[in-house]
């Protein structure tokens, strides 16, 4: 189970709303100061997510709150959403090379813009059988919850 840290910020029943900072891994870098990528994510990029999270545990505005992502849900909607367009890109530009041959064709500009369609294709197809999978692999959960009069605020 992958966890995170956040930040009840609204209840509607057995509906929670939480929020949780963004961490990024270019304040742990050494070379932020010489990076474009690590200027344009701290500037573009929101600091905090929020998630709304199904829970039958009590909480309130203002509790701090456990969340949890199960690791296999993760790991399979990365290899759906990633490994499988990308071996779909390099199959399909493979066959259309060796289609490419068998017809005497040669235009590589015409394998890359086949294997681009045919793997836009299988993204969308993976896309639409990732809607209609169990979604409770994917759902965040909540763990625990550390009512908000124990957590120690900073002193100004």
């Amino acid at each position: 189970m992958i966890t995170e840290t956040a930040t009840v910020v609204a209840v509607n029943q057995d509906r929670v709303t939480v929020e949780a900072a963004i961490k990024s891994t270019c304040s742990s870098c050494q070379a932020q100061s010489d990076c474009g990528s690590g200027v344009i994510s701290r500037a573009m990029a929101p600091k905090v997510q929020h998630l709304e999270i199904e829970t039958p545990m009590s909480v309130k505005v203002g509790d701090t709150v456990q969340v949890g992502i199960p690791e296999a849900g993760l790991l399979s909607a990365s290899v759906w959403l990633y490994l499988v367009p990308l071996l779909v890109f390099l199959g399909s530009a493979a066959g259309l090379t060796q289609l490419q041959s068998w017809l005497n064709t040669g235009h590589e500009l015409l394998v890359v813009a086949g294997a681009a369609l045919i793997t836009l294709g299988a993204f969308v197809g993976v896309s639409g059988h990732l809607k209609k999978a169990d979604k409770s692999r994917f759902r965040p959960v909540l763990l625990s919850v550390k009512p908000a009069s124990s957590v120690p605020r900073p002193a100004l």
